[in-house]
C-alpha cells in the first residue's frame, strides 16, 4: 500500500499555506485516535483481556495461562512487524493477506511451541489466534474507511487515467491552491518542467510540512511495477539487489527445499506415475532456460502436454491444443512446477524470483523489450510477483508488462515483498489464477 510512501507526521511542524493546515489528521485528536501506537495498545490489550475473558479466566490462574498470554503477545508483535513490511507494497493491505499474515505469526509461533515442547493453556491460545484475525479484519475496515489516502495531483501527462486504487482519493489540481482541502501529500512529476507558479506552490507546501512525493514513484507503488516508458539509465542503480539479502535468500530456499523434500518425493513419484498412465511420454519434462547471469540451465517440470517435435520457442497459448487431460489440472494448480524444487537445491533458481524463459525467447526480448536482460540480475524462481500479478504471458506485448513487475521485485527485494509473493501464490494454487 502506498501508506508508506508517508512521512512520519508526528514530527512535522504545523505551518500553514494560505492561512490554513494543509495536512490531513493534524489536529490533536486525530493524532491520538489515527496514532498506531495507541491503536496497537488497544488491540494487544483487547487480545490479552479477550482470551482470558472468553475462557472464563479473569486472571492468570497457572503458569500455562502465563505462558498463552506471552505466546499470544509474541504472535501481535510478529503479525505487527511482518504486517507493517507487507503493506507497503500493491494488496498488501487488503483484508486476505492481512489475515494470512495473522495466520502466519500464529503458525510461526505454534512451531516454536511444538519443537520445543512449551506448555501452554489450550482453550485460551485457540480464542486468543481467533481474536487476532477478528482484530486485523477490523483494522483494515477502519483503516480503510478513515485512513485512506487523499493526494493532490500537480497536473502532468505522466498519470492519465494510472492512478487508481481503492484506498486512495486523489484530485487533480487545476491551479496552485489547495483551497480548503486539507491532503496527506502533493503528488509531482519531478522530471516534468513546472511554472513558476506552480514552483512556489510546491515549494511552500514543502515548508508547510506536506510531503511532496515523485509521481513515478507513486505510479510504482500503485501499480506494483516500474514503467519501462519511465525508466532510464540512471535508475539502473535502484536495480541492484542487496548481497546480504541475496546470501540469506539463497540459504531459506535451501532450508526450505530441504524440509520439504521428505514431502515432495513420494509427491513426485504418484504425479510420475498418474501421468505416464494419462498419456504416453515421459513424466518429467526438461527444457533449456536462461537464469541468473543470462547463464542457461535445464529447468525440470512435470509434462503436461503431449510430445512435440517443434523446436523453436512457443508461447503457452500457442501449445494449448497439446494439453492433456490430467496436464490441465496440474497446470491450473501449478502442479507441475514441483519438480523446479530439484533446481532450487542445484542454485539455477530460487523459490521466488522472475520466472526463467527459453533461450531463444530471449534474444527475441531482448530485442524488442527494453532493459530485458536485468531480469537476470537474480535468479529466476519456481514463483514471481510477475506470476501471481499477471499469469502467463501469450505474447510479446504481455510479456513487456511482466518485465515491468520483474524490474519492480527486483528494485523492492526484501522479505516483506517475497513473504506477499508466498501468500498471493497460495491464492493462486487455490483458485487457478493465470492457468490456460
Amino acid at each position: 500500500m502506498p501508506y508508506q510512501l508517508m512521512k512520519d507526521y508526528d514530527s512535522v511542524q504545523d505551518y500553514s499555506v494560505q492561512a490554513s493546515s494543509p495536512l490531513r489528521h493534524n489536529r490533536w485528536y486525530e493524532k491520538l485516535v489515527l496514532n498506531p501506537a495507541v491503536g496497537h495498545l488497544l488491540a494487544m490489550g483487547a487480545l490479552l483481556l479477550g482470551s482470558q475473558f472468553l475462557s472464563y479466566q479473569s486472571l492468570p490462574e497457572d503458569e500455562n495461562q502465563t505462558i498463552t498470554l506471552v505466546l499470544l503477545a509474541a504472535m501481535y508483535g510478529i503479525n505487527v512487524f511482518l504486517g507493517q513490511h507487507i503493506a507497503k507494497f500493491t494488496g498488501g493491505r487488503t483484508i486476505t493477506y492481512t489475515l494470512g499474515v495473522a495466520l502466519l505469526s500464529a503458525c510461526l509461533v505454534l512451531g516454536v511451541v511444538l519443537l520445543c515442547r512449551v506448555s501452554y493453556a489450550r482453550t485460551s491460545l485457540f480464542l486468543g489466534i481467533l481474536l487476532l484475525l477478528s482484530i486485523q479484519y477490523l483494522s483494515v475496515k477502519i483503516s480503510q474507511k478513515f485512513r485512506h489516502l487523499k493526494l493532490a495531483i500537480v497536473p502532468s501527462d505522466l498519470y492519465g487515467d494510472n492512478i487508481s486504487h481503492q484506498n486512495i482519493q486523489w484530485r487533480v489540481l487545476t491551479q496552485p491552491d489547495l483551497g480548503n482541502c486539507r491532503f496527506d501529500a502533493v503528488v509531482v512529476d519531478m522530471d516534468a518542467e513546472l511554472e513558476d507558479d506552480w514552483i512556489r506552490f510546491v515549494s511552500h507546501c514543502s515548508i508547510a510540512g506536506l510531503p511532496v512525493l515523485d509521481g513515478r514513484k507513486v505510479l510504482e507503488a500503485i501499480q506494483g511495477k516500474v514503467s519501462l516508458n519511465q525508466l532510464k539509465s540512471v535508475d539502473l542503480g535502484a536495480l541492484q539487489p542487496s548481497p546480504v539479502y541475496l546470501v540469506a535468500k539463497r540459504a531459506i530456499d535451501v532450508a526450505v527445499s530441504v524440509l520439504l523434500l521428505p514431502i515432495l518425493l513420494p509427491t513426485f513419484l504418484a504425479i510420475g506415475l498418474l501421468i505416464r498412465m494419462d498419456s504416453p511420454g515421459p513424466a518429467i519434462f526438461v527444457q533449456e532456460r536462461v537464469g541468473r547471469g543470462n547463464s542457461v540451465f535445464r529447468m525440470y517440470k512435470f509434462r503436461s502436454m503431449r510430445p512435440d517435435d517443434c523446436k523453436h520457442p512457443q508461447f503457452a497459448d500457442e501449445d494449448a491444443h497439446r494439453i492433456t487431460r490430467l496436464g490441465a489440472f496440474i497446470r491450473k494448480f501449478r502442479i507441475d512446477e514441483l519438480p523446479q524444487f530439484l533446481n532450487v537445491l542445484k542454485g539455477d533458481m530460487s523459490l521466488i524470483g522472475p520466472r526463467p524463459e527459453q533461450p531463444g525467447f530471449v534474444q527475441q526480448f531482448e530485442q524488442d523489450v527494453p532493459y530485458y536482460s536485468y531480469r537476470h540480475i537474480v535468479r529466476p524462481g519456481i514463483t514471481g510477483w510477475a506470476q501471481v500479478s499477471n499469469g502467463y504471458a501469450t505474447d510479446t506485448e504481455s510479456t513487456r508488462e511482466k518485465v515491468e513487475h520483474d524490474l519492480y521485485y527486483i528494485k523492492n527485494l526484501s522479505a516483506g515483498l517475497d513473504i506477499l509473493i508466498v501468500l498471493r501464490t497460495i491464492r493462486t494454487v487455490v483458485t487457478g489464477f493465470g492457468a490456460l
